[in-house]
């Protein structure tokens, strides 16, 4: 289709649809014209309306619940260079979604050239394409999502290790930086301590193993780097508000 995105398409979704838990092998974005639905990825569950953008990566476990009005998106194939440039500003491996009135008026647009199809349509659609990336990221800073690299790296660090109980120091030496000046970063860019964001991604990570997988729970809190079972499930409740046997029945039966 263009640089940014080598298919775009319109996709209805029937009123009261209900899709289990699946994943696509390739990366998408959705971009939610009408309609209201709930969608629960990565251990998070939220609800989406006009104006959402939302980012797939690939592979990316999901499950949705679409409203008594059906649901009408813009589903767009990214290609590396989109992928590149919203990663200035987040993570495209955290499924990130953002919503603006901004957005909401540029999937109007886009969905209008889909229909109309004309000769000129591509170079619309492709400038239209830009614009979106570009709202997208702008938004996704602006509401904090463009961390230091020092912060990403600490990050990745702490992603990359699950099972290690990681101190301050050590983290700081691993990124090169000083340990109070992380501990701040961390602070004021994610609003949680360098210890909050370990027990947040294990439990992310353990959300995704219980929708994936019928590994028992015991292992589950293992490979996540809890002591274990009551342990996670105590990290899981006050992060999520439900247990993890009770989380992979509800995520099964969506």
């Amino acid at each position: 289709m263009n640089a940014l995105f080598s298919d775009i398409r319109l996709q209805r979704y029937a009123a009261g649809l209900v899709m289990a838990a699946h994943a696509h092998d390739e990366a998408s974005l959705s971009l939610v014209l009408s309609g209201r639905y709930e969608e629960r990825i990565r251990g998070r569950a939220g609800e989406f309306e006009v104006g959402s953008l939302l980012v797939y990566p690939p592979h990316e476990t999901h499950a949705q619940r679409f409203g008594a009005a059906g649901v009408r998106k813009i589903v767009l194939s990214p290609t590396p260079e989109a992928v590149s440039r919203l990663e200035e500003a987040v993570r495209f491996a955290d499924a990130p979604a953002v919503r603006a009135p901004a957005l909401a008026e540029l999937g109007r647009r886009m969905a209008q050239e889909l229909q109309t199809a004309d000769d000129f349509s591509p170079l619309v659609l492709s400038g239209l394409s830009h614009e979106l990336v570009g709202l997208a990221a702008r938004e996704q800073a602006r509401r904090g999502g463009a961390l230091p690299p020092r912060l990403r790296r600490a990050v990745d660090f702490i992603r990359e290790q699950p099972q290690q109980a990681l101190a301050l120091d050590d983290l700081a030496a691993a990124v090169g930086c000083d340990a109070g000046e992380l501990a701040r970063a961390f602070r004021a860019h994610l609003g949680a301590t360098p210890g909050e964001v370990q027990r947040r991604l294990r439990v992310e990570r353990a959300a995704t193993l219980l929708a994936e997988s019928r590994q028992p729970l015991a292992d589950i809190a293992a490979l996540c780097g809890f002591s274990d079972q009551p342990h996670m499930t105590r990290a899981f409740k006050a992060q999520l508000g439900t247990t993890p046997a009770a989380y992979r029945r509800a995520f099964k039966n969506a």
